[in-house]
C-alpha cells in the first residue's frame, strides 16, 4: 500500500508584536500515516519523545495500541524516530509523560508491577548508562481513574505530578488534578485544580512550563476553534486553586479540527504539539510552533555539567541538591548519571541558589548562582566536585561568612555550618583541621591573628554542636596561602576568594579519650567542673552543701540556702532594700567629725530593727569622704565614722560578731568631686548585707 507524506510549513506574522510566527509539521522523520501523540520535548530541546499507534515497528506490530518512541535534534534536523525497546514498550499502550530534568528519568503511563504486568497509574524509569531501567511504580494516595484515558506530568521541581483523571470529586469527564510529592515514589491524593481550569466536558494533557507557574492544557470544554483546543492560565499562587483565567492559544496554535499535547523546552521559545488539521492521511501529526511572546513562561536557568571526584577526576553519580538562600528550603534536585557523571536541571529565576553534589563519603563542593535578575532563558555549564572522606583531602569553603574584619559570622554563614557540622556528626570518627584564611588587607602579624580568630570561631561552633573537641585542631595561615579556583567554584558576588576556611581530613579512626571520674560521682571528668569533689548531675559534679540547686563554686553562700537572683544567697526583701537606701542618704555626722546627727537616729534604729529580725545577716559598714583635704586625714575620718555607727548598733544590742566596720577615705567616690552635689554624695556611710561563710 502507498503512503503519500506531505509537509506543512505556515508564517503567521503577528504585528502588533513584530514576531513573526512560524507553524511546521515535523516531517517524515517524526510523522507516519499513523497517529503520532504525546510529544514531550527533553528540557534542553535536543530529545522529543512521542507515541505512535498501531505501527508496524510497535511491540506486538499494528495490534499493538501504542509505543514510545524518540528522535534526536542534530544539525537542524529531527534524526528517524525509533522505539524505545523494552522494558518501557510492552504489549500494553505506552507513552511518556514528562522528562526528569537531568533528562535521565522518564514519567511513563501505567503502573508497571514487577511481574510484567501493569495496572492503572503511572511509573519512572531511569537511565544507567544508555540504558533505561525497568519502570517502578509511583504510588499515589487514593489514586483511582473512572475515564479509559489518562495523562500525567511531573513539575520541573520534581515536587508536583499533575494528572488528566475522572473522578468522583470532578467537575465532568477528565479533569486536571494535582499531586504533591511525599518521597521518592509516594504522592499524596489528588486535588482537582478547580472550576478556574476544568469544565463538564474533558481537559487533559497538561503541560507545566519551567517556571513552575506556566500550565498549558487541552481542553473540549471552553469555546475554542474546534473540538479540542490548547489554553494557557498562570498559576496564582501555593494553594494550586487559583489560575489565571484560560487562554486560548489561537488561530496560530488551535483550528477547527483536534489540538493537544503541548510541550515546550526551558527556553521557551518553541512549542510541540498535536494536531489532525493538515496530518498524513487524517492521522495525527506532531507540529512545532514558535511560542508567542504573550505564552511564554518566565524565563529560567538551564543547568548542566558533570559530578566528578577531585581526587581521581573521574565521573560520580550522585544527587544535586539546589538550595533557595533567602528562604534556606532546597528548590530542586537532580541526579547525575552513573558511568558519565553528567546532569541537566531547570531552575526558576528571582532567587539566589546554592548548589552541589551529595554523595556518601564525600563532601560536595558549594557553588552559587544568583538569578534574581534574570529577564531571558540562560544556559550555564557548571561542574561539580566530590571531595572523598579520606586522610589527607581537603575542603575549601568560601560560604562561611564573617563580618568584615572580624571573628563574627554573617546570618549568610550558617548554612554552611550546619551542613558541615553535620557532616562530622554523620562521620564520627573524623578528625580534622580547621584553617583560618584571609585576604591581604592587613599586615601579615594582623591576617594572622584574624585567621586564628576565625578558625576558632568554627570550631567553638562545631562543639556547641556537640563536636567533641578534640576532632578539632585550629590553623592559622593568615594571606600566606593564596587560593587557587581549581574547580572554577561560582562564588557570591565581593567575595574574596582568599577570605575563607579550609577543612583538612587529618584521620578518619579517631577514637573518643578514655573518660575518668576521678570523685567517684558518677559525672565523667570530661563533664564534670568539679573533677576532685563529689557532686551530682544535677550539679555538673559539684558541691551543693546547702541543697539550693546552686553548686558551691558559683554560690556566693554555699552554706546557707538560697535564690540564684542573690548568687545562692537568701532573698533580702524589698523593704529591708528600702531601708539600707534610706540610710545611704540619711546618716550625717558633725562637721569634719565622727558625731552622728541626732537626726540620722530613726533610720539607724530601722537599721537595728532589720538586724534584730533576721539573724542570718550580718553588716558590712564602710565608711567615705569627698576628696576636699588631706588624704590621711580623711581616710582617718571614715574609719571612725564607720567605727560610729557600728557602736550605735551595738549599743542597740546588736553582737558585735555581726558587724564589720571600715573606711575607705576618698578613694571609692560615686560622683564628681568637682561639684558641691557630687561631693554631698561621696559623704556617705553604706551599709551591705552579707552571710557566714559568703565567698
Amino acid at each position: 500500500m502507498l503512503r503519500y507524506f506531505c509537509f506543512f510549513l505556515a508564517v503567521i506574522a503577528l504585528p502588533s508584536l513584530g514576531q513573526e510566527i512560524i507553524k511546521e509539521n515535523l516531517g517524515p522523520n517524526i510523522n507516519t500515516a499513523y497517529n503520532e501523540s504525546k510529544p514531550i520535548i527533553s528540557p534542553d530541546g535536543k530529545i522529543l519523545y512521542f507515541a505512535r499507534q498501531n505501527y508496524p515497528d510497535n511491540f506486538k506490530g499494528e495490534k499493538d495500541d501504542q509505543d514510545i518512541y524518540y528522535s534526536f535534534f542534530t544539525d537542524g534536523n529531527w534524526s528517524t524516530g525509533v522505539n524505545i525497546g523494552f522494558p518501557l514498550n510492552d504489549k500494553h499502550p505506552n507513552g511518556v509523560n514528562s522528562v526528569g530534568l537531568d533528562g535521565n528519568s522518564l514519567l511513563i503511563i501505567n503502573a508497571y508491577e514487577p511481574n510484567g504486568s501493569v495496572t492503572s497509574g503511572a511509573s519512572i524509569s531511569k537511565k544507567s548508562g544508555n540504558q533505561w531501567g525497568y519502570p517502578k511504580k509511583v504510588t499515589i494516595d487514593n489514586f483511582y481513574n473512572n475515564n479509559d484515558f489518562v495523562d500525567y506530568y511531573m513539575s520541573n521541581n520534581g515536587q508536583h505530578l499533575l494528572m488528566a483523571v475522572e473522578r468522583e470529586d470532578g467537575i465532568g469527564d477528565q479533569d486536571l488534578y494535582v499531586s504533591t510529592k511525599i518521597d521518592e515514589t509516594h504522592w499524596s491524593a489528588p486535588m482537582n485544580l478547580g472550576v478556574d481550569i476544568n469544565t463538564t466536558e474533558a481537559e487533559f494533557s497538561p503541560f507545566l512550563a519551567a517556571d513552575d507557574k506556566t500550565l498549558f492544557f487541552a481542553s473540549m470544554g471552553f469555546k475554542g476553534e474546534g473540538s479540542s483546543d490548547i489554553y494557557y492560565s498562570k498559576r496564582l499562587d501555593d494553594t494550586w486553586q487559583k489560575w489565571s483565567k484560560p487562554v486560548n492559544l489561537g488561530p496560530e496554535v488551535n483550528s477547527d479540527e483536534f489540538e493537544g499535547y503541548y510541550s515546550i523546552p526551558a527556553s521557551g521559545n518553541f512549542a510541540y504539539f498535536v494536531s489532525t488539521k493538515t496530518a498524513i492521511e487524517n492521522s495525527k501529526d506532531i507540529f512545532k510552533v514558535t511560542l508567542p511572546y504573550r505564552f511564554r513562561p518566565d524565563p529560567v536557568l538551564l543547568i548542566s555539567g558533570t559530578v566528578y571526584n577531585k581526587k581521581t577526576k573521574g565521573p560520580e553519580a550522585a544527587e544535586i541538591s539546589f538550595i533557595n538562600l533567602p528562604v534556606r528550603k532546597q528548590e530542586g534536585s537532580a541526579e547525575s548519571s552513573s558511568g558519565r557523571g553528567d546532569y541537566k536541571i531547570i531552575l526558576p529565576r528571582g532567587t539566589i541558589y546554592e548548589y552541589l553534589a551529595v554523595k556518601p563519603g564525600f563532601i560536595g563542593v558549594v557553588q552559587y548562582r544568583d538569578m534574581s535578575n534574570v529577564t531571558e532563558y540562560a544556559e550555564f555549564e557548571s561542574d561539580l566536585a566530590l571531595v572523598p572522606i579520606e586522610e589527607g583531602q581537603q575542603v575549601d569553603i568560601h560560604n562561611i561568612f564573617f563580618e568584615a574584619s572580624d571573628t563574627i559570622f554573617s546570618q549568610d554563614a550558617f548554612l554552611e555550618l550546619d551542613r558541615f557540622s553535620k557532616i562530622l556528626q554523620n562521620n564520627p570518627t573524623l578528625k580534622v583541621e580547621i584553617a583560618g584564611h584571609t585576604a591581604q588587607k592587613r599586615t601579615a602579624t594582623e591576617n594572622l591573628i584574624l585567621s586564628e580568630g576565625r578558625a576558632n570561631a568554627v570550631i567553638k561552633y562545631f562543639v556547641d554542636k556537640g563536636i567533641h573537641p578534640n576532632r578539632l585542631v585550629a590553623k592559622a595561615y593568615g594571606n600566606t596561602v593564596p587560593f587557587i579556583n581549581s574547580e572554577r567554584i561560582g562564588f557570591k558576588p565581593n567575595t574574596d576568594i582568599n577570605d575563607r576556611i579550609e577543612m583538612k581530613i587529618l584521620s578518619t579512626n579517631w577514637t573518643p579519650p578514655v573518660e575518668n571520674d576521678s570523685d567517684d560521682d558518677g559525672v565523667l571528668d570530661g563533664d564534670d567542673e568539679c573533677p576532685t569533689l563529689a557532686g551530682s548531675a544535677a550539679t555538673k559534679g559539684c558541691p551543693d552543701t546547702d541543697g539550693d540547686s546552686i553548686i558551691d563554686k558559683y554560690d556566693d553562700c554555699p552554706r546557707l540556702a538560697g535564690v540564684a537572683e542573690n548568687n545562692g544567697c537568701p532573698e533580702i526583701t524589698e523593704a529591708t532594700k528600702e531601708v539600707l537606701r534610706e540610710a545611704l542618704k540619711g546618716i550625717e555626722f558633725e562637721t569634719a567629725s565622727d558625731i552622728i546627727r541626732p537626726t540620722s537616729y530613726p533610720i539607724l534604729d530601722k537599721v537595728v530593727e532589720v538586724m534584730v529580725n533576721n539573724k542570718d545577716y550580718m553588716l558590712r559598714i564602710s565608711g567615705h569622704t569627698d576628696d576636699q583635704g588631706n588624704d590621711d586625714t580623711n581616710l582617718i575620718l571614715s574609719h571612725k565614722r564607720a567605727q560610729a555607727t557600728k557602736k550605735y548598733l551595738i549599743d542597740h544590742g546588736i553582737e558585735d560578731a555581726r558587724l564589720d566596720a571600715i573606711g575607705y577615705g576618698e578613694t571609692k567616690p560615686v560622683a564628681d568631686n568637682a561639684t558641691v552635689e557630687g561631693r554631698a554624695q561621696n559623704r556617705r556611710v553604706e551599709f551591705d548585707i552579707v552571710f557566714e561563710g559568703q565567698n
